[in-house]
């Protein structure tokens, strides 16, 4: 029995692969220090009004983070219903620790969405939101283009 064609594949395969196995194979810079996708969408829907002040203060507050990550290409909090009225100034049941995370949740980046029934529902005027809020007709209808779009939804 011929051992040479054995022996030839064992240096010619064999022999580089162990060494190969042996020795650490550095990490470019790059891959250790990885950029995030920002690929990734998400809604926080809050229809929580007064009667959850720390609820309503989360959404706004989780809102920034999400947006802070660097994951997400876009962050939309999205209010319908009683959650509307933690835009409007002249309520003044609002903690101003909720007015300041929807301001923080703006000045981040975070898209503000109040529902245009629901503002007319509790007689908010819609130029007088604090901050200001992009204003649609319908929030339900809203969030179902969103979700369209390939948001997420995380619900308050």
């Amino acid at each position: 029995m011929n051992r040479f064609p054995l022996l030839l594949i064992t240096a010619l395969f064999i022999s580089p692969l162990a060494a190969l196995a042996a020795e650490p194979s550095p990490v470019p810079q790059a891959a250790a220090q990885k950029t995030p996708a920002r690929q990734g969408k998400l809604v926080f829907v809050s229809t929580t009004g007064l009667e959850d002040i720390g609820t309503l203060s989360s959404s706004f507050r989780h809102a920034k983070t999400a947006k802070e990550s660097g994951y997400l290409s876009d962050v939309v909090w999205l209010s319908y219903g009683r959650a509307v009225v933690a835009l409007d100034p002249a309520v003044k049941a609002v903690p101003e620790g909720v007015r300041k995370e929807a301001q923080a949740a703006k000045a981040a980046g975070v898209r503000l969405v109040a529902c245009g029934n629901a503002l007319e529902k509790f007689g908010i005027d819609p130029k007088k939101l604090q901050p200001q809020a992009e204003v649609v007709d319908n929030g339900v209808a809203e969030l179902s283009r969103l979700v369209a779009e390939g948001y997420q939804v995380i619900r308050y």
